[in-house]
């Protein structure tokens, strides 16, 4: 069953947002919005994720990966983000 994530990666010094970005185009679908930080769309664990991006900040980048619950919600996003949401809600 496919579920929301949260990653945030600050890539270590010679990785760039478009390797980052390759990796999380493992996912089902991702949407970044904010610099390192990325909304994921997948049917992969927390801890898969971590695998998958670990290489791409150590030493000295910094990941953070946790389950987001998009049930309840509010906010002042981008139109094409609240889009997003809605698309992946529809699948």
């Amino acid at each position: 069953m496919a579920e929301y994530l949260h990653v945030y990666v600050s890539p270590k010094e010679g990785v760039t947002r478009e390797q980052v970005e390759k990796k999380l185009s493992l996912a089902i679908d991702w949407y970044r919005y904010a610099k390192g930080m990325y909304i994921v769309y997948t049917t992969s664990s927390v801890d898969k994720w971590k695998e998958r991006l670990i290489y791409l900040v150590k030493p000295g980048g910094r990941l953070f990966v946790c389950r987001l619950d998009v049930g309840k919600r509010q906010g002042w996003m981008n139109k094409d983000f609240w889009e997003w949401l809605k698309k992946q809600q529809a699948v």
